[in-house]
């Protein structure tokens, strides 16, 4: 058993390497100007080599029958053979590097290396190795790991049957909020904190007053207002300014640091449209929410409801990891609610409060080189010549937009499309800086693609759309609209948002 199991395993490290190498080739060929960051699989192909030649090694001398490899393993019982090789299997399966995320090649790396030394040590000194395994220590190691998968198996079980019962009795009540978000944790600002459903808004409920306006404010970290208060941001500008002559006026912020229209998307089916709006505005930011970084694949996320909570969890084509990843269990989402519920409360239970910025209020500061980095690793948004990744970006973007659309429709709520633009597009010198530093001519790009391509898209489709970046244009000072290095937009840009969006909502 354990000589098939060094034979699999070395034929899979070997394939392996293969597909790397092919995977790096087809990089090359490619000519990308900047390829998705590949360079730890360079270090995981002599492991892999290595490990290739050591299990085949292993699997070639447990076949005779007076190697000192096979008295080893006749003092194994198969099911401990089985057990530590199911487990290591799952590990090295879940985390396969490719597509090259890189907190999978990282743990695969790893994984391939404890592996590689357990081998190494088994075809060199298998005597040694199998009087270590018998000793109480590892024993006991095999006894808890045998008891967490029993926890894991019977766990799992039991909470996907009481799901239901746990959505309805949660903290958060049946809503399918976002679990990235908490629920009453300081924020900067009038409201002092989060919702009970972890907004950075004011506590909503499903019920509204009769003829009194609801508008529903659906983005990412710019709708949530990321570096400003809460006073500060454009959805509470609106809000203001609305109540100025319809008092009562909501515009009920549901932004979502890191989300993008795909998910937006989900959170308006299963929780927004409850809220009766007459209205919704897709905050859409052009820098990041067709295509976010380089190394991004093009697989739509997929939303795991679980106990009441939406979690975003990741594809990547790898099926063990997209069916049997931690983040698809049920046992692992509970545990962190449960951990999410007792934080939360201690939070509120304890006085005084504590003081400070609250984490998470204030624009992350990089350096010009980073955030001229980061602009390269989305530049395919602004090229004049569509990129394959550019196409893939766009046709997932689009067809979401057009559910979107249709989901509303049927809803009679109108949609209204509000682009908001990069900072990219707006500073000249930045524009310049950053095609000094890739050596690109300024003809190979347009800045203002992504505004035309969706002005004509919704002018075919029949989606309201208001383009700020006319707005920002005719500023001053448009300097003054972001952050330094940072593409998040300042109070002032927060106020210019405002008042461009008022017209929109004029006629509630």
């Amino acid at each position: 058993m354990l000589a098939l199991l060094c034979a699999a395993g070395g034929v899979f490290a070997l394939a392996a390497a293969g597909d790397i190498v092919w995977y790096l080739q087809t990089l090359r060929d490619a000519k990308q100007a900047v390829p998705p960051r590949t360079g730890n699989l360079v270090f995981v192909l002599p492991v892999l080599v290595l490990l290739a030649a050591s299990l085949a090694g292993s699997a070639w001398r447990l076949v005779r029958p007076t190697s000192p490899q096979g008295a080893a393993a006749s003092r194994w019982s198969p099911w401990f053979v089985a057990l530590w090789a199911a487990v290591i299997g799952y590990a090295l399966l879940l985390n396969y590097p490719l597509p090259p995320h890189v907190h999978h090649v990282d743990k695969f790396l790893i994984g391939a290396l404890a592996v590689l030394v357990w081998s190494a040590w088994f075809f060199l000194k298998p005597a040694r190795l199998a009087d270590l395994l018998e000793t109480p220590g590892y024993r006991w190691i095999t006894v808890a790991l045998v008891n967490v998968l029993i926890f894991i198996v019977a766990g799992e079980a039991v909470l996907r049957f009481a799901d239901p019962v746990l959505a309805r009795s949660g903290l958060f009540g049946d809503k399918q909020t976002p679990a990235a978000l908490r629920p009453h944790v300081p924020v900067r600002g009038s409201i002092g904190v989060t919702n009970a459903q972890g907004f950075r808004d004011r506590e909503r409920t499903f019920e509204r007053a009769p003829g009194v306006p609801r508008v529903l404010a659906l983005g990412d970290s710019m709708t949530w207002g990321a570096g400003v208060s809460y006073d500060e941001t454009f959805t509470a500008l609106l809000e203001r300014s609305l109540q100025a002559t319809r008092p009562g006026a909501e515009v009920i912020n549901v932004g979502v640091p890191g989300w993008g229209p795909h998910e937006e998307f989900h959170l308006l089916k299963v929780y927004g449209i409850k809220l009766q709006p007459d209205i919704v505005l897709l905050d859409f930011f052009v820098g990041n929410d067709i295509q976010n970084e380089r190394w991004e694949d093009t697989n739509l996320s997929r939303i795991l409801v679980v106990a009441g909570q939406s979690y975003y969890v990741h594809s990547n084509g790898n099926r063990v990891h997209d069916t049997l990843g931690p983040d698809r269990w049920f046992l692992y989402h509970d545990l962190n609610y449960l951990i999410t519920v007792g934080a939360s409360r201690l939070r509120r239970a304890g006085e005084p409060r504590a003081g400070g910025t609250p984490a998470g209020e204030t624009a992350p500061l990089v350096s010009r080189a980073h955030y001229v980095k980061a602009i390269r690793e989305r530049d395919d948004i602004y090229r004049k010549a569509d990129s394959p990744l550019f196409e893939e970006h766009w046709k997932r973007t689009l067809a979401t937009l057009v559910e979107l659309r249709d989901y509303l429709k049927d809803r009679n709520v109108p949609l209204v499309l509000v682009l908001i633009p990069d900072h990219v597009q707006l500073d000249r010198a930045l524009q310049r800086e950053f095609l000094a530093v890739i050596g690109a001519a300024p003809d190979r790009y347009d800045f203002e693609k992504p505004q035309r391509l969706l002005r004509d898209w919704c002018a075919n489709n029949g989606v309201r759309l208001l383009d700020l970046l006319p707005e920002f244009q005719a500023d001053a000072d448009p300097g003054r609209l972001y952050f330094t290095n940072d593409y998040h937009l300042t109070a002032a840009g927060h106020r210019l948002t405002a008042k461009a969006i008022v017209p929109v909502l004029g006629k509630l």
